[in-house]
């Protein structure tokens, strides 16, 4: 269970009807609002262990806003944290618009691709799931010569895509 430090923090952050959606592609690879996290970069503050609850909420919610059944480990952890912070704006939001669903499945694909072309490029890839989590590891030897250049380095390609989507 989340830290009695983390609660403490969740606990203010409470429901604002005016709350800003926001998109964060890295790491909760979605949406969300302001009053849920002021900040992507609050979550670097909080204990790696409390960090990685919260990310498995997120991803729990997600597929509560699908409408999909829960395993019953997702389930619990899901009831018994609400039940120690449910005051939290998070806890708020089981159910979110049709446009709100179709941007989150829209961040969900870019999200993909861009790793997609991260790891197309990358010389060795470690990829690892621990409590729902997956954790990823890159390698990029810089030194090396590319037999057959490739159309565009990854980063290009990601920044391609992305402006020919807005």
């Amino acid at each position: 269970m989340l830290s009695e430090a983390t609660l403490g923090y969740l606990s203010t952050l409470t429901y604002r009807a005016d709350a800003r959606r926001q998109v964060c592609w890295w790491p909760l690879k979605g949406i969300y609002w302001d009053d849920e996290l002021p900040h992507i970069h609050c979550l670097t503050e909080i204990p790696a262990q409390d960090r990685a609850q919260i990310l498995w909420l997120f991803g729990i919610r997600v597929r509560i806003w699908k409408g999909e059944t829960l395993p019953e480990e997702d389930q619990q952890f899901w009831d018994a944290t609400e039940s120690q912070v449910a005051g939290w704006a998070f806890f708020q939001r089981r159910k979110v618009s049709a446009n709100d669903q179709q941007d989150q499945e829209q961040v969900q694909r870019e999200t993909s691709e861009a790793l997609a072309a991260l790891f197309a490029d990358a010389d060795q890839v470690r990829i690892s799931e621990e409590d729902s989590i997956q954790s990823f590891s890159l390698v990029f030897d810089l030194t090396k010569e590319h037999s057959v250049p490739r159309e565009n380095p990854w980063w290009k390609r990601i920044f391609r895509h992305r402006q020919a989507g807005q």
